[in-house]
């Protein structure tokens, strides 16, 4: 019986030395790969504020995009003040956005009068409206403005535009 063990002990042995010579380590067979995220949101950050001015006729603003990147708005913020001489007007801000080639999709945005300041009015949201056009518009219900100015502060981020 000990004969039997000595000899399985020994098998045992040469092929656990056999193993070790014969085997690559396991650290050699993961080749880790290196990865870099180009459309995290910190990486390419963009803030613009565009000012509209229903005196001037600023009524409409393009918003320059990079070539070859898509803005993905994260926060829109506007303030302004308007009035009109003949009654109550209620001011809209219209973000007329494109995306591919497709048509344009408009988002109105309607501006909360102050209730201290009958002609100061603002809105501020989190959205998430993904662009490779952007223009920025003043749009108004109720009567014609005799002032209107607008300021519409964008916040978001670039991703690149994959290409096929």
């Amino acid at each position: 019986m000990k004969n039997k063990l000595h000899t399985f002990a020994a098998a045992l042995m040469l092929l656990a030395v056999a193993a070790t010579f014969c085997a690559k380590p396991a650290v050699a067979q993961a080749r880790p790969t290196l990865v870099q995220n180009t459309d995290e949101p910190a990486r390419a950050p963009f803030q613009t504020t565009v000012s509209l001015n229903y005196s001037t006729s600023t009524l409409f603003a393009s918003v320059p995009i990079p070539s070859g990147k898509r803005l993905v708005i994260d926060y829109v913020s506007v303030n302004g003040a308007a009035a009109s001489n003949s009654g109550p007007i209620q001011p809209v801000i219209i973000l007329e956005s494109a995306v591919a080639g497709s048509p344009a999709v408009s988002y109105y945005l309607t501006q909360t009068q102050s209730p201290l300041v009958t002609t100061q009015f603002h809105s501020a949201a989190p959205m998430t409206i993904y662009s490779d056009t952007l223009a920025v518009a003043f749009g108004f219900s109720g009567y014609t403005p005799s002032f209107a100015v607008f300021n519409v502060s964008i916040s978001g981020h670039l991703v690149s535009i994959a290409t096929p």
